[in-house]
């Protein structure tokens, strides 16, 4: 019997391609994608938008605590929010 490969997707985060074996990312496995820790800024002062998504909406913003299906070409944009 021949083995299963598993998928592999070829996601964007912050214009750099990456490889990543899991279809459901968490906020904070795409954060941590971004910007891996130790980060000197709190998780929840991050803001994520992504395209291309296989769940739907195939476009939004992922928020702390959510999760987002992927697919190859799933874009995410990372950026630190500034909250004062």
């Amino acid at each position: 019997m021949e083995a299963v490969k598993e998928k592999i997707y070829t996601i964007i985060v912050n214009g750099e391609q990456v490889k990543e074996p899991k279809q459901t990312l968490t906020f904070v496995e795409v954060l941590d994608i971004a910007f891996p820790p130790p980060r000197p800024i709190p998780n929840d002062d991050y803001s994520i938008t992504f395209k291309n998504a296989k769940s739907t909406p195939h476009n939004g913003q992922l928020h702390p605590g959510g999760t987002v299906e992927i697919k190859d070409g799933t874009k995410f944009d990372v950026t630190p929010t500034n909250k004062s």
